[in-house]
């Protein structure tokens, strides 16, 4: 076994086996976004905008859960790593009670939405928040909280598939529920095969059948007997509040990281760029669609690589887990630096894919057209800075992938906290203070010095071997099942 993993190439090889599918399944999600975006953007600028802000707004109190329950892949692949694979179940299974206690906390979430969004758009230059725009985010957030159940459990399941080196599965399934979401959508936004129009409702409603089916199927997978014979998944009666315990006190701070991370991104987008009106708000909406299919497959890289230095810590061999980290980061720089090429090149054309204002009562054709192009520029200024930040992006998204596969989560959301809230929201403020003829994009060049700042960061943290002295296996006592 040694041998084989020492082998020359062997670490490319593994690196790409669990990457491909991590990848495409974290794709395939943005897609869902992206083809939800798309199809909205028909429908008009606002309902575009509303569906963004509203479901990162949704994401952040859910995002806590989420960033808490990868660490179900941690504590999977170690034990899978240290021969202890029936174990494995025992985690799954404690993962989906804290998701289905925790979604059943945030429901009531969805009676705060409107005075939310209310006092958002209150902080608008104009001091008045749209009621048009209140209502529709309004509407798309309670159904995304409603539905954080079937979101939650399904994290937890992929996070077990990943874990087990299985990553196919969860690729296969995300793929099936994709194309499902693509149907549901034309069908329910607009109105197709007898059903009425729903406009944004419509799409809120598509996402959330998605979720539903990609929780059913993995579920159906993790009870097989194919899965439950080798990892222990029928064996709910093994579990322990004390799995339960070890999940919560490893994942909370990478919990409380993805929800600072997207807390802070939510305020920059929805505060700092709303604050410039509609047009900055939509031109941004349109790069950061584009940046979702740079960032999202990285961060599937990065899942990848959790496994990869999990199941090596698990064997005792923190030498392999170093080379597998530094495999998966020269393939995530080798797809972010396309990407940034492309956001570079192909700026105008990709913000326009999502640009369509229309002549109507108030817009006559000259408005509208000059509009667009407005829009347009805007956002391919955005898209610049993200095509400066993609390859230090990279560097932060594996090297955070690859401390938490060794259970190092908490100098990583210290690190993080820390340089959201001076660099990202501290910098955009200050850009809009002193430099207001940037308009949107001083707060932009701000998030990219986050970006390259919080990726040097965490690649010292990794290289200086820190996580080498961490041993989340040591305290399982052996008398449980393996």
């Amino acid at each position: 076994m040694d041998a084989l993993e020492e082998a020359p190439g062997a670490g490319l090889a593994q690196v790409l086996q669990m990457s491909w599918p991590a990848s495409l399944t974290m794709l395939n999600s943005t897609m869902m976004k992206f083809v939800d975006g798309l199809m909205v953007s028909r429908i008009g600028p606002q309902p575009f905008a509303a569906q963004f802000i509203a479901g990162i707004t949704s994401f952040v109190p859910e995002s806590l859960l989420m960033g808490l329950l990868t660490v179900v892949n941690t504590y999977v692949s170690q034990n899978l790593g240290a021969g202890r694979s029936r174990r494995t179940g025992q985690y799954a299974w404690a993962g989906l009670f804290i998701a289905l206690i925790a979604a059943a906390a945030m429901a009531p979430l969805a009676l705060a939405a409107r005075p939310l969004f209310s006092f958002i758009g209150s902080l608008s230059q104009t001091g008045r928040p749209d009621p048009v725009m209140v209502g529709l985010e309004t509407t798309y957030f309670r159904y995304m909280i409603l539905g954080a159940a079937m979101a939650l459990s399904t994290q937890v399941l992929q996070q077990f598939f990943y874990g087990v080196h299985r990553p196919r599965v969860v690729f296969a399934v995300s793929l099936a529920a994709n194309g499902f979401n693509v149907g549901a959508n034309a069908v329910l936004i607009f109105g197709l095969m007898g059903f009425p129009a729903m406009g944004l409702r419509g799409a809120a409603m598509g996402t959330v059948l998605s979720w539903g089916l990609q929780a059913a199927i993995l579920l159906a997978i993790f009870l097989h007997p194919h899965t439950a014979r080798p990892f222990g998944t029928w064996q709910v009666w093994a579990v322990r509040r004390r799995q339960c315990v070890e999940i919560l006190r490893l994942g909370w701070p990478a919990g409380v990281q993805l929800c600072n991370d997207i807390a802070t991104w939510a305020v920059f987008t929805s505060v700092l760029v709303g604050y410039f009106g509609q047009v900055h708000l939509t031109a941004s909406t349109a790069a950061m669609r584009w940046m979702g299919l740079s960032f999202m497959p990285t961060i599937g890289i990065g899942i990848a690589t959790t496994a990869l230095v999990g199941r090596q810590i698990g064997r005792g061999r923190p030498d392999l887990a170093r080379r597998r980290a530094h495999t998966a980061l020269l393939a995530a720089m080798v797809y972010m630096g396309v990407c940034g090429i492309a956001f570079w090149l192909l700026r105008y054309p990709m913000v326009s894919a999502f640009v369509e204002v229309r002549p109507s009562a108030g817009v006559s054709a000259d408005q509208a057209a000059r509009l667009t192009a407005e829009i347009v520029d805007i956002g391919a200024k955005i898209l610049i800075c993200a095509a400066v930040f993609q390859l230090f992006d990279a560097v932060g998204i594996i090297y955070i992938g690859a401390l938490r596969g060794a259970g190092d989560t908490l100098w990583p959301m210290l690190a993080m906290m820390l340089m959201s809230w001076t660099i990202l929201l501290g910098g955009g403020l200050a850009a809009i203070r002193y430099f207001p003829q940037l308009t949107s994009l001083g707060p932009w060049i701000a998030a990219s010095i986050y970006v390259i700042l919080l990726g040097l960061v965490i690649a010292r943290r990794f290289e200086s071997g820190a996580w080498r002295k961490i041993d989340l296996l040591k305290a399982q006592p052996s008398g449980q099942v393996r």
